[in-house]
């Protein structure tokens, strides 16, 4: 009989493996449509599976919500990067700003988050001046 939590840790394990292969496999598709004919799949996806293993480990690794979001917006642009750099024909600007948009949306997300939260802060003199001593 196998324990309860071995269960639950190899059931995670498939989890985190079928869905990552197959947001890697989507995305390989999807780039492939989109760029031109000289680019196939097979490319684009040794191009982007570097990012999406170091994506699983970090969501395996079970990494705060807001490094795991830094962290895919990053290997995306990178991996956008990658597929610059390997096609044979230029790609549209179109494919430029699909790999910058994770990064600016999670900026701006960041940016507001921690404007909301500058706003809603207190601010006590009294207790600055009283922690310094």
């Amino acid at each position: 009989m196998v324990p309860i939590v071995a269960r639950g840790l190899g059931m995670r394990r498939f989890d985190v493996i079928a869905m990552f292969a197959s947001l890697w496999l989507l995305a390989s598709m999807v780039l492939d449509v989109a760029t031109p004919k000289e680019l196939t799949v097979y490319m684009i996806g040794a191009a982007i599976a570097p990012a999406a293993l170091i994506s699983a480990l970090l969501y395996w690794l079970r990494v705060p919500r807001f490094d795991f979001v830094v962290s895919f917006a990053t290997l995306w642009m990178v991996s956008g990067m990658l597929i610059e750099l390997i096609t044979p024909t230029p790609l549209s600007p179109l494919i430029v700003i699909v790999a910058v948009a994770p990064m600016v949306i999670v900026g701006a997300v960041f940016n507001l988050h921690s404007w909301r939260g500058w706003k809603r802060r207190p601010i006590s003199v009294s207790r600055d001046l009283a922690g310094s001593d």
